[in-house]
């Protein structure tokens, strides 16, 4: 995953990204020192790195294990974290039209 990530970051000069943990049904010590380990090579390309969806038993293992996120900006849902994300680098919001809605 790292290493896809940062080439993404590379390719398209991204200023930010997101990862998103919906799918992650648990988290153990080793998941939880890889995501610190990419969220820090995120921060190395140059990127801000933002995580969703950390749920309350994942949040609570990783204060446990005493995974350091703290300056991680994380987000209850996928949404608000694109809406950070958006707001970070002032990009446009895209026009919706009324067929899209």
């Amino acid at each position: 995953m790292m290493e896809n990530l940062l080439g993404a970051i590379q390719t398209n000069e991204a200023q930010v990204a997101i990862i998103d943990i919906t799918g992650v049904p648990t988290v153990d010590a080793a998941v939880a020192h890889h995501l610190t380990q990419t969220v820090n090579a995120v921060r190395l390309m140059g990127a801000d790195c933002l995580i969703s969806a950390i749920r309350p038993p994942i949040a609570q293992l990783m204060a446990r294990l005493g995974i350091d996120l703290y300056a991680t900006v994380t987000h209850a849902t996928l949404a608000n974290a694109l809406a950070a994300a958006i707001k970070l680098t002032n990009a446009p919001l895209p026009a919706v039209s009324t067929a899209d809605r």
